[in-house]
């Protein structure tokens, strides 16, 4: 398990790094490529983005995410998972 520091709008939150933090990573990178992918099947699987983005900053970061840097630190940990499958 890794721990890493992310930094959104001055706010500095650890993320941890493990297999669960990379299970949820890796289904929200699907389902936003679903919903995509099927614009129609947006509406039907955006309880479960939410659902999972909750979870991923739930389980990833702490302290508790501010509801401001939500979008922020989603963006970051994708990214930083994305360059971590490279």
């Amino acid at each position: 398990m890794a721990n890493e520091e992310i930094k959104v709008n001055d706010n500095v939150y650890k993320v941890t790094i493990n297999d669960q933090t990379r299970m949820y990573a890796m289904k929200l990178n699907r389902l936003y490529q679903q919903g995509f992918n099927d614009v129609d099947s947006f509406d039907e699987i955006s309880s479960e983005i939410s659902t999972t983005i909750n979870n991923l900053l739930k389980n990833g970061l702490s302290p508790e995410v501010q509801e401001e840097d939500m979008d922020g630190a989603v963006k970051q940990l994708l990214h930083m998972f994305d360059k971590s499958k490279k």
